[in-house]
């Protein structure tokens, strides 16, 4: 007599969390890293639970409890406290429905995973665990064919320069507002540790030399920051401040591709961030991450090659001829930062003629995005 294969939840989690690219994958990957990760985080209960729940597109979008407990099999009281302790762990949202129901969301790629490992900064064996399965060949490739749209798609984030380097006419500009009206228009902050200058750390064995706690969620990823204990309330008058810090050090202001609705303002540099560091080496094509809404240039006549703008850089897109600083306007991200080291004001940054496509919010962006994947995988 023969009997059924036990069915491992691990595996099968897995599936359920790569059927939506904002979701977790692209793929399982067929070494199994990606259930290992899987093991680290949930015990077999836990992963047999969350199967329960749905994948939606639209990060932070909850379903509510009482849908879920009525499709499953498991008591309902009993799936609650499951879901209840992983929550509190932070590696599941819980949060009220549109309708004021209690609901439960998946953590999605860049909205806490893999961040939720790195955000209180803990540089310890079980931090090092996590970054190690991550660093999994097959895993590492799954992350790049997400991150790489294509020039001509639309992408899941963009970049906001500063804000000294824009004209006055287009500080107000849709979806390009200033860093700081993207702070003024949110309700409560959260501090949190930068993931990619953490991981950096743990990896190289030393800093980066720029600063770790710089990473700013808004609203209600800042409430499951600060309830699970993985980033601390701030003021909005302490996140200027943060934004005045990474100005200083150069870093990059990264959000969601979104006139609305911004969770993230990340302060990004060249030396760990997973975006900008494909971008400085020349790994992808800078359109094919990001949506760049502007370009630097240089007036000639002001310029002295002194070099200052070419340090600062952080995707080295800037060079040198005949004593003047040229850019390269196919790897520039237009972040403004060398407009505030520049002692002769001889740099702006301008609109781009073909400005990237654009969303009004986060249910549009994400919406379009899962569109955007269902045709390319039909295309494959």
């Amino acid at each position: 007599m023969t009997y059924p294969a036990k069915i491992d939840p691990y595996d099968e989690l897995a599936k359920h969390l790569a059927s939506n690219t904002y979701g977790w994958l692209d793929y399982v990957p067929e070494s199994g890293a990606f259930q290992k990760l899987l093991k680290e985080m949930f015990d077999e209960e836990e992963a047999g639970a969350l199967i329960n729940i749905p994948v939606k597109p639209i990060p932070l979008e909850f379903v509510c409890f009482e849908e879920i407990a009525n499709k499953s099999n498991i008591p309902k009281e009993k799936l609650e406290k499951i879901f209840d302790r992983i929550a509190d762990r932070g590696l599941l949202f819980s949060g009220t429905t549109k309708e004021g129901k209690k609901g439960y969301s998946f953590l999605k790629r860049g909205y806490g995973f893999p961040q939720i490992f790195c955000w209180k900064g803990e540089k310890n064996e079980k931090t090092m665990r996590f970054i190690n399965l991550e660093n999994d060949q097959d895993l590492k490739k799954s992350y790049a064919a997400m991150s790489n749209h294509g020039v001509n798609a639309l992408k899941p984030w963009r970049y906001i320069p500063v804000t000294v380097s824009l004209d006055l006419q287009w500080q107000s500009v849709y979806p390009t507002e200033p860093i700081e009206k993207v702070i003024e228009n949110a309700k409560r902050f959260a501090l949190a540790n930068c993931p990619c200058r953490v991981r950096y750390e743990l990896d190289k064995g030393k800093s980066c030399g720029h600063s770790t706690e710089v990473c700013i969620k808004l609203d209600e990823l800042a409430d499951h920051l600060i309830r699970t204990g993985h980033g601390k309330e701030i003021t909005r008058e302490e996140a200027l401040q943060v934004i005045k810090k990474a100005n200083k050090e150069g870093l990059v202001h990264f959000t969601e591709n979104t006139a609305e609705d911004i969770k993230h303002i990340c302060n990004c540099c060249g030396c760990a961030c997973w975006n900008l560091v494909p971008i400085k080496k020349r790994i992808v094509p800078r359109d094919a991450i990001m949506a760049v809404y502007y370009i630097r240039e240089t007036d000639v006549e002001k310029c002295t090659g002194c070099e200052i703008c070419i340090d600062i850089c952080p995707v080295d897109a800037i060079v040198i001829e005949e004593d003047i600083a040229k850019v390269d306007t196919n790897w520039c991200i237009g972040c403004g930062v060398c407009v505030l080291q520049c002692p002769e004001g001889a740099i702006k940054i301008r609109e781009r003629e073909n400005k990237p496509l654009q969303t009004k919010n986060l249910s549009e962006l994400y919406t379009k995005l899962d569109i955007q994947r269902s045709k390319k995988h039909n295309n494959n």
